[in-house]
């Protein structure tokens, strides 16, 4: 959890986001990831005949790549950001390309998804608080994401324990995860006290 951080709890948004951006400068990613991924194996949920929407990793972010074919019984799909619009959810065994940001995504006609069929959503963040909610780049992508899954899908944020803090700040149209996914285990966030 992180350590301490150089503003008082009313920072915004932005505040948090440099910090965060120059915390994760700092961090062994590859070792983070393999601790990550271990943890994951263990969880539960993905120990049945599941729908998993993951993420293929930016630069500083976790890699969960070795999963997908570590013979978990779930079935992954993955999402791909367009150049325009919303993410959308493809199949993990069609055709890739690179993102002009460097990661790899399912091309364009990849057969789509729907939302509906996700079961569990890996969801990556630059921080995230004890209460679920998430700070990501600021563009809404996951928000909005999240919010056409079906009531009951399981949000579980993956992030490096250093970057879990007490308290982010929160939008009315945030939407917070479900549990947490970083080198301490696997964990329930907490009720939000409102």
């Amino acid at each position: 959890m992180v350590d301490e951080v150089p503003f008082g709890p009313g920072a915004d948004k932005a505040a948090w986001r440099t910090w965060a951006r120059q915390k994760r400068a700092g961090l062994d990613w590859p070792h983070l990831s393999q601790v990550i991924q271990a943890s994951l194996h263990t969880f539960p949920p993905l120990k049945h005949d599941s729908t998993v929407l993951t993420y293929l990793p930016m630069a500083q972010e976790i890699d969960l790549e070795p999963m997908l074919t570590s013979g978990l019984p779930v079935h992954w799909v993955v999402t791909r950001t367009p150049e325009e619009g919303p993410l959308t959810i493809h199949e993990l065994t069609g055709p890739m390309e690179y993102h002009r940001l460097g990661f790899r995504q399912p091309r364009e006609n990849a057969p789509f998804v729907d939302p509906h069929h996700v079961d569990i959503v890996l969801v990556p963040g630059l921080s995230f608080d004890l209460y679920g909610n998430r700070l990501g780049r600021g563009l809404g992508y996951y928000d909005e994401l999240l919010g056409r899954m079906r009531t009951g899908t399981v949000f579980v944020g993956v992030t490096p324990a250093a970057l879990v803090a007490d308290r982010l700040p929160a939008d009315d149209d945030d939407i917070p995860v479900h549990w947490l996914a970083s080198d301490e285990g696997v964990v329930g966030v907490a009720k939000s006290a409102g």
